[in-house]
């Protein structure tokens, strides 16, 4: 997944109200050999890894749900301050693969 943000050149400006106070004095421009040159446009991108890919579809899964098993919740809680809480690696892994299966 890339995001590309175009440069800052590209972007609309806010409109401000005009100024009511006096104008500002400003310096003489300085003398140029030309025209003046704007810099070079740059863009940015951004470039997620696979575990915040899996992560951002684990989140949209999550938001996709019908809802919460409140008596589910009280009892892992429970669980897991007791200190009796287990879940078989193999049983979380197959049910990381069910999720990343339903996204695609």
């Amino acid at each position: 997944m890339t995001n590309t943000i175009p440069p800052l050149s590209q972007l609309p400006l806010p409109q401000t109200a005009p100024a009511q106070t006096a104008p500002a004095q400003t310096p003489p421009p300085a003398e140029t050999a030309g025209p003046p040159q704007a810099p070079p446009a740059q863009t940015d991108s951004v470039t997620l890894s696979a575990a915040a890919q899996t992560s951002t579809q684990l989140l949209g899964a999550a938001r996709a749900s019908e809802g919460i098993n409140h008596a589910a919740v009280v009892q892992i809680r429970g669980a897991l301050q007791s200190g009796t809480y287990n879940v078989p690696p193999e049983k979380l892994a197959q049910a990381i693969a069910t999720v990343l299966k339903e996204s695609k």
